[in-house]
């Protein structure tokens, strides 16, 4: 699935690996190769290596072809997801872009002359969540917000949280996916196992996906990826105020670390969340560092 993007010098070398332990690939203009497979390693012609000098340099044409490939030749049509920095592709793969944006004054139009890109493969960990279950789910499903750093796993637990509350407890579960990295739908059809009791609106915002998804579909719980900016935080306040349970991700490494970030302390005031997860990348991506209650006190580590 992920060759068919790929030129051949890479494709071939990615084929003497594991594809379950591959998490990224790094190309950047001029430079080595970089993967990161349990640990970053330069890419050879055939597999991983240590020595620089064996690596593979990327090129202008690998980048130009990945693109291509992933926009199906037409750039055009991709270009919302181009000028907000990111490609996804089939598998949930997704290809994170560098390159000199084109501006109207303060609107970025697109991204042109690609340098860098960093292509991201999502892994499906199934029970993942089962440790830290009862405590989002004992004695009610509670509002909760899981915190990691980029590529720690805040993603795949919260794939797994919505397939274990939709198993095993039978609650309608609507997943608010912006960027397709959570469900990974193809013509519709997720291409996860999230539960029976699941649905899915890709490609929207998350302030147009609950206020309409809520209306339209009825869930006891929404899930949604990677809260960012005030939008996003009006979203969840709306999702709350309509009765919903919400579980939902964002950008941060430590608990202290949250109060910093711009637009969050009304959440935090208020105790919109009653749960708060940390995940770290210590002992590998997915680390639970801990589960803290409303006051942040701490639950289990």
């Amino acid at each position: 699935m992920l060759n068919e993007y790929l030129p051949d010098v890479i494709a071939i070398a990615l084929d003497n690996l594991n594809k379950s332990k591959l998490n990224e690939i790094r190309m950047r203009l001029g430079r080595p190769i970089l993967v990161d497979y349990g640990g970053l390693y330069y890419l050879s012609r055939t597999g991983i290596t240590d020595v620089i000098s064996k690596a593979i340099i990327c090129k202008k044409e690998m980048i130009d072809y990945v693109i291509t490939q992933a926009c199906e030749n037409s750039l055009y049509a991709y270009n919302e997801d181009i000028k907000q920095g990111f490609l996804t592709i089939s598998g949930g793969i997704r290809i994170g872009l560098a390159g000199t944006c084109v501006r109207d004054g303060t609107i970025i139009k697109t991204i042109k002359n690609m340098s860098s890109l960093n292509i991201r493969i999502p892994h499906e960990i199934k029970n993942c969540s089962l440790k830290i279950l009862e405590f989002i789910t004992e004695p009610l499903i509670h509002n909760t917000l899981i915190l990691s750093s980029p590529g720690a796993g805040k993603t795949t637990l919260l794939r797994d949280l919505a397939f274990q509350i939709s198993q095993r407890y039978l609650r309608n579960i609507l997943i608010i996916d912006e960027r397709n990295e959570i469900a990974n739908t193809v013509n519709g059809v997720s291409q996860y196992n999230m539960g029976i009791f699941c649905d899915v609106m890709t490609n929207c915002t998350k302030k147009f996906g609950l206020e309409n998804g809520i209306r339209s579909m009825r869930p006891d719980v929404v899930m949604t990826d990677e809260i960012a900016n005030e939008d996003d935080v009006r979203a969840i306040h709306y999702a709350l105020g309509c009765g919903v349970k919400v579980i939902a991700t964002t950008h941060c490494d430590n608990i202290n670390a949250l109060r910093n970030k711009k637009d969050f302390n009304e959440l935090i005031d208020k105790q919109t969340f009653e749960r708060y997860v940390l995940l770290s990348t210590r002992d590998g991506a997915g680390t639970i560092e801990g589960v803290y209650d409303k006051n942040f006190k701490c639950l289990c580590m």
